[in-house]
C-alpha cells in the first residue's frame, strides 16, 4: 500500500482561519458463534439512530451559538481528526477507566479564529441498582485557545467518560491521566466505531490492564471481546455478547480472564451499535513504574508508523504486532534515520497471535539516535510500542502508545496542558518529530497555534526524520505542522525517563 492510500484528503488551506503557510479498512474479527443474519441490520439501524440523536443535541447548541455551514463529520483510520472549521457540528469522546488510582484532566483546543461552544456530558460507571451518575454542563473554547475541564467534577470518585458536542468544527479533546506511578497523554476519539484494536498489554505480577467500553450513542451496543497472547487466542464467555447500555461506561479487568500474560492484544467488535474503547495499563510501581492510557485503533491496517523512537543505553523498546486473522502475517520493519540506513527486519506473526519484537536488542538498530518506524504487513494487523527507561531515570520510566496509520499534510498537536495549567508540575513539550515515509522531500513549517508565522521551516528527505528539541518547541502551547506532502508526527513530553514514555501523535486535520 502506498503512502497516498491512507493519507487524508488535502483540505482547503486558503481558509483564513489558519495561520500556518501551505507548504481499505478490513474489519477486526473476534471469533464467535451464533451470529444472527439480522444483526447487520440491527447494527446499521442503531448507528443511524445514534447519529440522529447526536444531531438533535447539536442543533440545540447551534441555535444559540450561530449556525455554521453544514459539513460532514471527520472520519479517520486512527479514530481521531480535526473537524473542518466550517462543520455544522463535531464531537469528541473521552473514556478513562482509571478507577481511583489516577485522575483525568481533559484539554479542549480550538484551532479556529472563532470561539466554539458546546455541551459536555460526563458519566461514571453504573452504581448499585443500575443508576448512572451523570453531569451535564456547557463549555466554551476561545479562538485559537485551550481550556481545561475536570470531567470528575460532580461525579463519585473513580473512572469517568465524557461526550463533547460542539456547535462547529476545529476543536479537539485530549486527556492527561496522572497518579502515583506517573502520567500519560491520550487523544479523545472523534468518532464511534464498531471495532477497536490494541496491541500490547500485560497482566503479569504488579501489572493491571483495564479495558473501557463507552457507549455515547442512544442505543445499546453489544460487543464481543477477545484477547491474543503469545500462546494464542482467548475468548472469555463473559465477554461474548457483552451489553453496553446507551450513555454508559463499562470497565473490565483483563486480568480476571487473561492471567500472567506479558504480551496481550485486545480486539473489540460490536455485533450491534457502536462505541469508543480505551485501555489503561498500570505498570509496576515506584521507581520502575508508569501508566498508559491508550485509545484503540478502529481498524486494522497493512501499514503502521511511529514517528520517533529513541533507544538509550539500558532502556527497553518493544514493538507489539498483533494478527487477529487466520493467515500468517509477514511484517517488515523499516527504519527512517536523520541520516544513514538500516537493513529492514522481518517478523512473522502467526494467526490469532501477538509477537513482541525487542527493537532495543536487535543488532543494527540505532542506540541514542532517533529513528522513525514503518511496519508493513502482508495481512492487516495492529501495532503498538512500549518504552522502559533505565533504572534511576526520572519518573515515569515506562509508557506505551499506539502506532498510527494516517499520514497527513497538516496536523494539530496539543501540548501537555495549557499556559498556567500544566497537566502536572513542570510538564512541557520535550521534542517534536516529523517523519517522511514517502518518496519525495517534504517542506515542513512548524508553528505555535495562532502565531504570525512558523517557528521552524525545514526539509525532511524521503525515508528520514527530523526532530526539534525543547529549545525550539518547549512549553505548553499547541503546535501546528504543515507539510508539502503527507508526513507523520510525534510529540514527546517531560518529565519522563526517556522519549516514548509520554508521547502523542497529534490530530490529523480533516477536509
Amino acid at each position: 500500500m502506498s503512502d497516498s492510500d491512507d493519507s487524508l484528503t488535502e483540505p482547503d488551506w486558503t481558509d483564513p482561519e489558519w495561520t500556518v503557510p501551505d507548504g481499505g479498512r478490513p474489519p477486526v474479527r473476534a471469533r464467535h458463534e451464533h451470529r444472527s443474519s439480522r444483526e447487520p441490520v440491527r447494527k446499521r439501524t442503531s448507528v443511524i439512530v445514534a447519529v440522529i440523536a447526536t444531531v438533535g443535541v447539536v442543533g440545540a447548541i447551534a441555535a444559540s451559538a450561530g449556525t455554521p455551514a453544514p459539513a460532514a463529520a471527520p472520519s479517520s483510520a486512527d479514530g481521531i481528526a480535526v473537524a473542518p472549521a466550517s462543520a455544522y457540528s463535531s464531537s469528541a469522546f473521552c473514556a478513562a477507566g482509571t478507577g481511583t488510582v489516577a485522575n483525568t484532566t481533559i484539554y479542549l483546543t480550538n484551532s479556529t479564529r472563532s470561539a466554539v461552544s458546546g455541551v459536555m456530558t460526563a458519566v461514571g460507571p453504573a452504581g448499585t441498582g443500575g443508576a448512572v451518575p451523570t453531569v451535564r454542563r456547557t463549555v466554551k473554547v476561545p479562538a485559537l485557545g485551550t481550556v481545561t475541564v475536570d470531567p470528575a467534577t460532580g461525579l463519585p470518585a473513580g473512572s469517568d467518560a465524557s461526550t463533547f458536542t460542539f456547535a462547529g468544527g476545529g476543536v479537539v479533546a485530549s486527556q492527561i491521566v496522572s497518579g502515583a506511578n506517573g502520567w500519560t497523554t491520550a487523544p479523545c476519539a472523534s468518532q464511534i466505531a464498531s471495532t477497536w484494536a490494541f496491541a500490547g498489554g500485560a497482566t503479569t505480577s504488579g501489572n493491571t490492564l483495564t479495558l473501557s467500553l463507552y457507549n455515547p450513542a442512544a442505543t445499546e451496543a453489544v460487543v464481543n471481546v477477545s484477547f491474543l497472547t503469545e500462546k494464542g487466542l482467548i475468548t472469555p464467555q463473559k465477554y461474548q455478547g457483552l451489553e453496553v447500555p446507551p450513555g454508559q461506561l463499562v470497565e473490565e479487568n483483563v486480568g480476571d480472564y487473561v492471567q500472567g500474560a506479558s504480551t496481550i492484544a485486545t480486539m473489540v467488535e460490536a455485533q450491534a451499535g457502536g462505541l469508543v474503547s480505551s485501555e489503561f495499563q498500570q505498570w509496576s510501581s515506584g521507581p520502575t513504574g508508569g501508566i498508559s492510557l491508550r485509545l484503540g485503533s478502529p481498524s486494522l491496517s497493512t501499514t503502521w508508523r511511529l514517528a520517533q523512537t529513541t533507544a538509550v543505553p539500558q532502556s527497553t523498546v518493544n514493538l507489539y504486532l498483533a494478527n487477529p486473522g487466520q493467515s500468517p502475517a509477514t511484517a517488515t520493519i523499516t527504519l527512517g534515520l536523520p541520516s544513514g540506513t538500516v537493513v529492514p527486519h522481518q517478523v512473522v506473526v502467526p494467526p490469532a497471535s501477538v509477537v513482541a519484537f525487542a527493537a532495543s536488542g536487535t543488532p543494527g538498530f540505532p542506540q541514542q539516535t532517533p529513528y522513525a518506524v514503518t511496519v508493513t504487513s502482508t495481512v492487516p494487523i495492529v501495532v503498538g510500542r512500549s518504552v522502559q527507561a533505565p533504572s534511576g531515570s526520572p519518573s515515569p520510566v515506562w509508557g506505551s502508545s499506539s502506532a498510527t496509520t494516517v499520514v497527513a499534510t497538516h496536523w494539530l498537536v496539543p501540548g501537555p496542558g495549557m499556559p498556567g495549567a500544566p497537566a502536572i508540575t513542570d510538564a512541557t513539550v520535550s521534542s517534536l518529530a516529523v517523519a517522511n515515509s514517502g518518496r519525495g522531500a517534504a517542506l515542513v513549517d512548524v508553528a505555535r497555534l495562532g502565531a504570525n508565522g512558523p517557528m521552524a521551516t525545514f526539509t525532511v528527505a524521503p525515508g528520514t526524520v527530523v526532530v526539534l528539541g525543547a529549545k525550539q518547541v518547549g512549553g505548553l502551547a499547541a503546535l501546528t505542522v504543515s507539510a508539502s506532502q503527507p508526513v507523520s508526527v510525534e510529540e514527546d513530553s517531560e518529565p519522563a525517563g526517556t522519549p516514548g514514555v509520554v508521547s502523542s501523535s497529534g490530530f490529523a486535520v480533516g477536509s
